[in-house]
Parts: C-alpha cells; sequence; structure tokens
C-alpha cells in the first residue's frame, strides 16, 4: 500500500468513525433526554397520586376527629345558652398537639346568622363568614362537609358539623387544620413544599397565620423553604402556577404544580414542590448510558477492524483489478497490441491471437516464440524492421530511440504478407516498478494495396482532368446561360404580379368609388330632374333653384373629395411619419361607409385615441383597407343578418374580427400565398392578401397572420376569420 492510499486509508477511517461517534452521542443525548423525560413524567404522577392520598387522608382525618369533638354536650349547651366561656378548646389543642399528630388544630361555632361566636385560636368573634361557599352549602343542606377553605386566617382542611336542637339547624360546629403535616410527610420523601392560596383570595385573608405571601399569593404553610420561594420569585410565580407543562426544571430541581380544589371543584390552591435532581434515582438511564457507551467503544473497534480489512482487500486487488482493466482495454482496441520488453513478449490483446490463429493463448505462443521479432519478414526496406541489433538496441529500443521516423513490419497469414505501422511507448503498471513497452500493431495492407491502385490510376489523371475540365466549362456556360434566363422571367414574374396587384387594387378602389358615388349622383339626378319638372309646371321659383343648386353643389363637393381621399391613399412617395392608429381606420371606413350601410355590416371599433404608430401611413391604410374590404366580401357571400366586424387593440396588436363563419382548415395555410384563390371570396383574394402581408411584414417589420376564432357579441356568440396584426418588430 503506497503512501497516498495509506492516508486516504487513515481519512477515510477517521471521517467514518467520528461520524458514527457523532450520530451516536447524538442518539445518547436525545435518548437520554427522553428517558429523563419519561422517568420525570412518571415521577411527577407519582408525586400528584402521594398528595391526592395525603390530602384525602387528611380531610377523613379531620372529618372523624370533628365528628367525635361536635358530640361534647358543651358545643351545644354554648349554641342553645348563646354562652361560650365555658369553652376551653385552645388548651385541648395544645393537649392534642403533644399527644396526638394533629398539630395545630383549632375550633370554631358559627351560630345560625353564619356569624362565628367562638374560635379557640383568636379572641375576634361576631364576624359574618357568609363568605364562604362551604358555610352557605351547609346552610342550604343541612350536612356534613369536609372540605378545603381559605378563611380570614388561612387556606386550611374544613370539617363542618352542622349542630340541630329539635331537629332545627341552631349552628356549625367547624374543626380546622392545617397543610404543615402534608408538608412535612413530604418532605420525608425528600421533597420541599409551598403552599399557596388563589390570590382572588389575597384580600379574604385579613389576619393571615403565617404572615407570608409572593405578590398576592398568600403562603399556606408555616415551614416553607426560603430557597424554594426564592425560585419561585425569580422564575414568576404566575408562570409556575399557570405552566401547561408536568413539571419544569430549574436551579437543578424538579418542580412540580399541584391543584388543590373546593368542594365545587373550583381552584383554591397550589402546593409547589421541589426536590433536587440528585435527589432523583436515575440509576437505570446511567445504567443505559454505561451500557451505550460500552456498546459504542465495541463496535468503534469492530468498524476498525473492519475497515482494515475491507481496504486492505482494495488495495491488494488494485493491482491485479488494474491489470485486468488494461486488459479489457487492450481487447477492446482494433489494432494488435502487445507488451513487451523487446526481446520477450509479455501479453497481448485478442487481436494478435486473431492474426495468429493457429495459437489458442499468449502462453501457447510463447512456448514456441519468444518475442513478436521472430516472425517478421525481412523486404530488404530500411523503414520495415526485422529481429536484429540496431546499435546495440533491440527493435523496440530502436523505434523509443527514433520517435520522428515511422517504422513498418511484415507478417505472414495464411500464406499471404501483411504489413503493419509500429507505433511504441512506454507504460507503468501500478505496484511494477519495471515499465512495459506498449507496441501497437495497425494493419496497413489495404492502404499499401490502396496506394499501388492511385499509382496506377494517377498515370491516367491528366487525361481524364482534361476531359472533365472541358466537360466543366460547358456545363458553366450552360448554366449561366440558364441562370439568366431564371433571372428574367422571375423579372418578369414580379413584374406581372405587382401589376396584378396594382390591378387588383385600382378594381377595388373603383368598386369603392362606386359606392360611394352612388347616392350622391342619385341627389344630383334627383335635383336636376326637379329643376326640370318646376320648370315645365311652370312653379319653379328662386327659393327652389337655390335649395337644389345648393344640393347639386355640396354632393359635387362630395364627389370630388372622395376622389381625393382616394388620390392620398393611394399616392406612392409618403415617407414615414408618426400617426394616431384609430384616426388612420376613421379614414379607411369614411371610404367605404356607403358599402358598409347598402350591405347592412355592424362595424365597431375598440382603439384607445392615443395609440400610435411610426410607419408609411398611406400603405397602412391601404393594407387595413384590403383587410376591411376581404372581411366585407365574406360576409356578403356567407352570411345573411347580423353582419359584424369589430377592429380591436390590446397588447401592442391589431385585431380585425368578422363572423363570416371562418376560413377552411385546408385554404388558411395558403391564403397569403400569391395567386392562391378559391371560388369563394370569404377565403380570401390571393394576390391582395399577399401583397397585404408583403408590405407590413417587408415595409414595415410588422407581423401579419390569421385564424378562426369563437367570440361573443352583445351577449351572442359568433364565428369567423379574425386577421391579427403584431406590431411588435
Amino acid at each position: 500500500m503506497n503512501k497516498k492510499a495509506f492516508t486516504i486509508y487513515i481519512l477515510l477511517s477517521i471521517l467514518i468513525l467520528l461520524t458514527v461517534i457523532i450520530i451516536s452521542f447524538k442518539y445518547l443525548e436525545n435518548e437520554e433526554k427522553r428517558l429523563l423525560n419519561t422517568k420525570y413524567t412518571l415521577l411527577s404522577k407519582e408525586i400528584k397520586k402521594n398528595i391526592d392520598f395525603l390530602i384525602e387522608d387528611k380531610k377523613v382525618a379531620t372529618l372523624s376527629f370533628s365528628i367525635a369533638a361536635s358530640k361534647i354536650e358543651r358545643v351545644k349547651n354554648a349554641f342553645i345558652s348563646k354562652d361560650t366561656t365555658s369553652l376551653d378548646f385552645s388548651s385541648f389543642s395544645k393537649e392534642l398537639r403533644t399527644e396526638t399528630k394533629f398539630k395545630n388544630v383549632w375550633f370554631q361555632l358559627i351560630n345560625k346568622e353564619g356569624k362565628s361566636i367562638y374560635r379557640s385560636w383568636s379572641k375576634n368573634r361576631n364576624d359574618s363568614l357568609l363568605f364562604r361557599d362551604d358555610i352557605k352549602d351547609i346552610f342550604k343542606n343541612k350536612k356534613i362537609k369536609t372540605t378545603i377553605s381559605v378563611g380570614r386566617y388561612d387556606m386550611t382542611f374544613s370539617s363542618l358539623i352542622p349542630v340541630f336542637e329539635n331537629n332545627e339547624l341552631i349552628g356549625i360546629f367547624e374543626v380546622i387544620t392545617h397543610f404543615n403535616s402534608i408538608s412535612r410527610a413530604l418532605e420525608e420523601t425528600k421533597s420541599d413544599t409551598v403552599v399557596f392560596a388563589h390570590k382572588r383570595f389575597f384580600k379574604t385573608v385579613i389576619f393571615p397565620f403565617t404572615n407570608n405571601f409572593i405578590d398576592e399569593y398568600y403562603i399556606a404553610n408555616v415551614n416553607a423553604k426560603e430557597y424554594l420561594i426564592d425560585l419561585i420569585k425569580n422564575y414568576g410565580i404566575d408562570d409556575i402556577l399557570e405552566s401547561k407543562d408536568d413539571f419544569l426544571i430549574l436551579n437543578n430541581h424538579f418542580i412540580l404544580n399541584y391543584k388543590i380544589y373546593d368542594f365545587e371543584n373550583k381552584s383554591i390552591g397550589y402546593i409547589v414542590l421541589s426536590k433536587k435532581l440528585q435527589d432523583i434515582d436515575i440509576s437505570e438511564i446511567k445504567k443505559f448510558k454505561t451500557n451505550f457507551m460500552f456498546n459504542i467503544v465495541f463496535t468503534l473497534v469492530i468498524l476498525f477492524f473492519i475497515l482494515t480489512l475491507i481496504f486492505y482487500y482494495f488495495f491488494s486487488n488494485k493491482i491485479i483489478l488494474e491489470k485486468r482493466k488494461a486488459q479489457k482495454i487492450l481487447d477492446s482496441q482494433q489494432n494488435i497490441i502487445i507488451l513487451t520488453d523487446g526481446e520477450n513478449l509479455n501479453n497481448a490483446n485478442k487481436q494478435f491471437l486473431v492474426f495468429f490463429n493457429q495459437y489458442e493463448t499468449v502462453d501457447e505462443f510463447k512456448l514456441e516464440h519468444k518475442c513478436i521479432c521472430e516472425m517478421f519478414i525481412d523486404l530488404n526496406d530500411e523503414s520495415y524492421l526485422i529481429e536484429k541489433d540496431y546499435d546495440g538496441k533491440n527493435w523496440a529500443e530502436h523505434i523509443l530511440a527514433n520517435p520522428q521516423t515511422s517504422f513498418k513490419a511484415a507478417m505472414k497469414k495464411d500464406l499471404k504478407i501483411e504489413h503493419f505501422v509500429l507505433n511504441v511507448n512506454l507504460t507503468q503498471f501500478k505496484g511494477e516498478k519495471i515499465p512495459y513497452i506498449v507496441v501497437t500493431l495497425t494493419n496497413i495492407t489495404a492502404d499499401i494495396k490502396q496506394k499501388s491502385e492511385l499509382k496506377r490510376l494517377n498515370n491516367n489523371l491528366e487525361s481524364l482532368v482534361t476531359i472533365k475540365t472541358k466537360e466543366l466549362k460547358n456545363l458553366n456556360k450552360s448554366l449561366e446561360h440558364r441562370v439568366e434566363e431564371e433571372i428574367k422571367k422571375n423579372k418578369e414574374k414580379d413584374r406581372i404580379l405587382f401589376q396584378q396587384n396594382k390591378m387588383a387594387s385600382m378594381g377595388e378602389m373603383l368598386n369603392n368609388i362606386a359606392h360611394q358615388w352612388r347616392q350622391p349622383l342619385s341627389a344630383i339626378s334627383t335635383s336636376a330632374s326637379s329643376i326640370l319638372l318646376k320648370k315645365e309646371l311652370d312653379v319653379l321659383d328662386d327659393a327652389s333653384i337655390n335649395f337644389l343648386c345648393s344640393h347639386i353643389v355640396e354632393s359635387s363637393n362630395f364627389l370630388s373629395k372622395t376622389i381625393e381621399d382616394f388620390r392620398i391613399l393611394f399616392k406612392d412617395n409618403e415617407k414615414e411619419k408618426k400617426f394616431f392608429l384609430k384616426e388612420a381606420i376613421l379614414n379607411d371606413i369614411k371610404l367605404i361607409n356607403n358599402m358598409l350601410v347598402s350591405e347592412k355590416i355592424e362595424l365597431v371599433i375598440h382603439i384607445p385615441n392615443d395609440t400610435e404608430l411610426f410607419c408609411s401611413k398611406n400603405q397602412f391604410q391601404q393594407s387595413i383597407l384590403n383587410l376591411i374590404n376581404n372581411s366585407i366580401e365574406a360576409l356578403i357571400e356567407n352570411t345573411d343578418e347580423n353582419r359584424l366586424i369589430i377592429i380591436s387593440y390590446s397588447n401592442s396588436s391589431l385585431s380585425i374580427q368578422d363572423n363570416a363563419k371562418g376560413i377552411k382548415d385546408d385554404v388558411i395555410e395558403h391564403i397569403f400565398e400569391p395567386y392562391f384563390t378559391t371560388k369563394h371570396k370569404s377565403q380570401g383574394k390571393g394576390l391582395g392578401l399577399y401583397m397585404t402581408k408583403m408590405i407590413l411584414e417587408k415595409n414595415m417589420n410588422y407581423k401579419l397572420h390569421v385564424q378562426n376564432n369563437h367570440f361573443i357579441y352583445n351577449s351572442k356568440e359568433y364565428f369567423g376569420a379574425n386577421f391579427i396584426i403584431n406590431f411588435n418588430k
């Protein structure tokens, strides 16, 4: 394995191993997070179940104790006599603190008006407690109730026992216990707690037992830890109490929020529990990490071993593969290729065995011959090599020493001599120190035969060239004459074409003039006849003469103007200029207006007033007039009613659309060809449309094409040909 290959092996190995390590540690990180999240989620559920149990146990214990205490006869007598001086529950509470697990029990008597008439922990009396929903519920339902409530002094567990005399409610005996015992029970699990009353009770607790608040939240347990209170303040009490997460991890502490509900299932308070992360058992996760790390190390070792084997196999077989590849390349060549040192044949391609077909393998050839040079034939020509010493060099070395000289060799096959050109170069395979001489033998037997034949033909070439030259001169003279004749024919054809177009244009012009003149000539004739008739009847007066003569003059002026308009339109020497598109088209329409009226053709124009063109105005108007006339003739031929031509402009294109039922598919592709016409005028006039296209496209660089369209006009669908002029040059 060479240095470069070893470097590649090391770099690839490091890259693969680093990739495996990075992926593994990323997976371990994600898996550890998932396992910890699962652990903390299960822990939160377990703690909440434990708190549920502690609260229910506290309620049951408080209720049991309160039922027993309510049976004391002095309690009932105090309600009846309204005298509580005989009651001394404060001493009883101290005795309970010493002898039982009840460390801080309060007793309260509430009369039937809802006022406190006795408190064992305070001398305050006669204040109304009807702000408490649990007390109002007792007066309503007159049943024993144990709940969690917030009073003027604290948030506590409360057992309310209704007291009756002759089936009449005379008061309520209340036993109150605190959350401190629950906090102590949770401390035994290495969990610290802070118990909060909901902030809506901020103004209710006017005599706070613990005298401890965070913002508007009253702290109900006296054993709340200062570090936990500070942590809640720093993070934000509302963020913790209103969090939707099952748990929070803050300052390496597991934080859990437990909501407390009253008898109506209303949120009344919270228990925020904190547990150090180091006190949470994550031994299984640590064990998983240890096992995973061991597996990663083991996998990396195995992977490194496998990579070593792969690279060793790859590089140890690379030389063999290269030789096979080289052999395939050699075998794919059409020439004979051999590998030699000039004295011994090392290898050869398939063409070698095709030529020496008496041998099946190269090794079989080598059993009889050491070198291919043994097969070379001496033709007494220095350019043909043979097996001999060339100034101390063998034949192959002689070729390498004289790269500018073309050497050949001759060998026999099937008793015939074959000629070859020899090309030599040095090639060294990877892993081998000694280079090979690669000799390519290109068969030139056919070329030599062809040269011999060419030499023979060359003797007759001069006479052949003379004959062919004479034939070529005669052909050139004939060709020149034919070209001149064709040029004359084309010029004559173009002259006739333009003459025909001119005659056609004049015919159309005369036709349009005839349409325009028909009405004014009729008016002149009528006016003259009226003068003669009135003269014969002797009723001709000056007023009639003036009126009829002015009418004749007006009609004559119209005839003169029509001739002038057509004369201007067909002027040939007009220069390019700017003009308004709509104005030019309206001028065209004036020339054919009588025809449109007589043939009952509606012409609609949708063109902006400010659209301008720069070209020969007369030629453009002639082209538009040709297209409009084409549509008129098509409508006359194919449509009897609702004849319609719509001229519109949008996106630099002018559209002339009619409803003359369109142009047939076999005609539309030839519509602009010269001399093309059909028996139906609706499909174009051949020469006129050809010249229109030539004027617009050759003279003005516009584009003209036609297509059949369906379109809607006045809520009715029509079909016809649409000539479109695109002004984009």
